[in-house]
Parts: C-alpha cells; structure tokens; sequence
C-alpha cells in the first residue's frame, strides 16, 4: 500500500481507482443476481464507479 503514496504523503487516485475497480465489479455482480432482471450490470457498475470516484 505504501506504494500507493507520492513523495508528499498523498495516495495517487489512479493508482487508488485501479485497486478498487475489480472490487465494485465483485459487488455489482453480487447485487445483480439479488435485484429485479430490468437493472441491468453496466448501471451497478456505472453508480459503483460514480461513489468510487467520489470517495478518492
């Protein structure tokens, strides 16, 4: 993780948005088989990346 950081001390969001997008795939998938078949896996995906940009 410490990789992760620049020489400041601050987490490079790309690097951040590269390690936590497999795991919005992973909930997405897992809420899909969970909700109705009309919401479809590229909206889970599209509002899991939404709150990933949001959150770094």
């Amino acid at each position: 993780m410490n990789s992760l950081y620049t020489a400041e001390g601050v987490m490079d969001k790309h690097s951040l948005w590269q390690r936590y997008v497999p795991l919005v795939r992973h909930e997405a998938l897992r809420l899909q088989v969970r909700l109705p078949a009309s919401v479809e896996l590229d909206d889970l995906l599209q509002a899991g990346g939404i709150g990933l940009l949001n959150a770094v």
